[in-house]
């Protein structure tokens, strides 16, 4: 499956599912697979930086079966800060608004809030731009674990640091997306898990995690549905509330 997968997203084609061919195929799997991935990925010479979070609006946890979200790395090529970003070679892709965090010290497995709170260095706005090798985005979850958690890219917005106080109050953003000049979602950060805090706390609870190092980046989970975007497309995530993250705007040529 690794093999399989690995060669899908270097060519950029389409695969049948794990799950359609293997019953039953767990999240163990799934992350057995993306591990595969992972090494093959370090082995090249490229470096992780960071970790993405998915499946974290718990509505449609009972219909999808799920009882927690799921992570996967990200890495120094696919973590970008530039405004103009390439599609280039990803399969269908999909934007997502977030909150990314960065870190100032380290965190443990099992560690309270306040220290997750008083660990987090700066917040920014995000695109995360997912991206599916399976056709029509038809898959279970154990199937996008293994898709390298569908991580295409992640855009940075601009760092602002924040205080323990601010850190809890990402909870309460509220964002705007908008395509070109259209406003087609609108969200809060609690959307995801609760809270980017409260996004930690699950991440640092799931199997494989064995913490975060300072300098580490996370992205915490989209706070509107994901829409499929393209090239010549222009969108602005707009931010609003007691922690001033700005706005990010993102082009993707044509």
């Amino acid at each position: 499956m690794a093999k399989e997968l690995s060669v899908a997203r270097a060519a950029g084609v389409l695969v049948e599912p794990p799950s359609h061919r293997h019953s039953p195929f767990s999240f163990e799997d799934g992350y057995a697979v993306g591990r595969r991935l992972h090494e093959q990925t370090l082995a090249s010479g490229r470096s992780q930086i960071g970790l993405k979070l998915g499946f974290t609006n718990t509505a449609v946890w009972r219909q999808l079966g799920l009882d927690s979200p799921f992570w996967a790395p990200m890495y120094d090529d696919t973590v970008i800060e530039t405004r103009e970003v390439s599609l280039n070679g990803l399969v269908a892709p999909r934007i997502e608004p977030e909150i990314v965090l960065g870190f100032r010290t380290d965190l443990q497995p099992g560690c309270f809030r306040d220290d997750i709170c008083a660990a987090i260095g700066w917040a920014a706005l995000g695109f995360e731009i997912v991206q599916c090798h399976f056709p029509s985005w038809n898959f279970a979850p154990a199937d996008a674990i293994a898709d390298a958690g569908l991580h295409g890219r992640l855009i940075v917005g601009d760092h602002v640091e924040v205080s323990p106080q601010d850190a809890a109050d990402l909870a309460i953003v509220e964002v705007e997306l908008r395509r070109h000049d259209d406003v087609v979602a609108t969200g809060r950060g609690a959307n995801a898990l609760g809270g980017p805090v409260d996004a930690i706390e699950w991440l640092l609870r799931l199997p494989g995690v064995e913490g975060l190092r300072p300098g580490a980046i996370v992205t915490t989970g989209t706070l509107t549905a994901a829409f499929p975007v393209e090239g010549g497309q222009s969108w602005r995530l707009v931010a609003a509330g007691p922690v001033p993250l700005g706005n990010l705007d993102v082009r993707f040529p044509s």
